[in-house]
């Protein structure tokens, strides 16, 4: 007979710094295998990636498994996987868990999450998660299963950033952007300058490198002394900073919602415009950092 637990839940995590716990070996590990292979056909049916199975997340299952067979209360499931998860050094943004108190096989146990109609049904085939820890136990009568389903920041930064490799890509598309916004408006159009794209790309890595944000730098340089530090003859310049956003359509209807970013964006006074961009992850987490440079050049200026 089966007992779903009524706690299976999901959490979004901020990211924690933790020290790296490891799970010990034990004698489960050819059940978390057959029980992430029947998951994944399912997964496979509903059109849905699969799932990893990872090694810290079948440890805290494990611990939940152990702690349900002893009869420990395992309320507030996806805050205490999540805190563990993170005392494990592994970085969460979401956390799910179902359990069971079953007597069957793999096949049965999957069979029967299927057919409930709710969150195990649900999370068996949720598109968000990339992991999946499974744990065990057999010290009851009845054995209970634990499945923890995630998403670390980790995947999920590495999946919003993965266009970004191609940089000349990104300014091309900000590019395209800038100029539908001035052209609906009879502006004419910006054109790139490489020493903007340089100016604006410095900017974005030394921000990201050095934690800070903001238009001047530690030392007080503004835009301007960067732009012409790296040779081009201002008559004009300005600057649009913006971070954590994961497209340009996206960091784009931000700044045309900002009345300052605006106007720099729908300045007559600019003719060319640079493209910077920086993402990773540094000692303060993961982090996305956009610039755009704009200026007027003194007179006529050769490339």
């Amino acid at each position: 007979m089966f007992r779903l637990t009524p706690y299976a839940s999901r959490l979004t995590a901020l990211w924690l710094s933790s020290l790296a716990i490891l799970a010990k070996p034990d004698d489960y590990q050819a059940t978390r295998e057959a029980f992430v292979e029947r998951i994944n056909a399912v997964r496979a049916r509903a059109g849905v990636r699969p799932l990893r199975l990872s090694r810290p997340l079948s440890s805290i299952a494990q611990g939940r498994a152990d702690e349900m067979a002893s009869g420990r209360d395992v309320h507030a499931a996806a805050q205490e996987d999540s805190r563990r998860a993170t005392e494990a050094g592994y970085e969460p943004r979401l956390v799910s868990e179902i359990a069971a108190r079953a007597d069957g096989d793999i096949e049965a146990v999957v069979s029967q999450w299927r057919r409930e109609d709710g969150v195990s049904a649900r999370e068996l085939i949720g598109e968000d998660y990339r992991e999946v820890g499974v744990g065990v136990s057999f010290k009851t009568e009845t054995p209970v299963y634990v499945l923890v389903f995630a998403l670390s920041w980790e995947d999920f930064f590495l999946e919003k950033t993965s266009g970004f490799a191609d940089l000349e890509r990104m300014r091309r598309e900000m590019l395209a952007r800038v100029n539908r916004e001035r052209a609906g408006r009879g502006l004419a159009p910006l054109r790139r300058h490489p020493r903007l794209d340089d100016a604006a790309q410095a900017h974005a890595q030394d921000m990201f490198t050095r934690r800070y944000y903001s238009h001047d730098t530690p030392e007080g340089k503004s835009a301007m002394d960067r732009i012409q530090a790296l040779g081009y003859r201002a008559r004009y310049a300005g600057e649009n900073i913006a971070r954590g956003q994961y497209s340009v359509d996206e960091v784009m209807d931000g700044w045309m919602e900002s009345k300052t970013h605006r106007e720099h964006l729908l300045s007559p006074i600019f003719d060319d415009v640079g493209f910077g961009l920086a993402f990773g992850k540094n000692p303060g987490g993961y982090e996305i950092l956009w610039v755009q440079n704009f200026g007027r050049p003194k007179g006529r200026e050769r490339l």
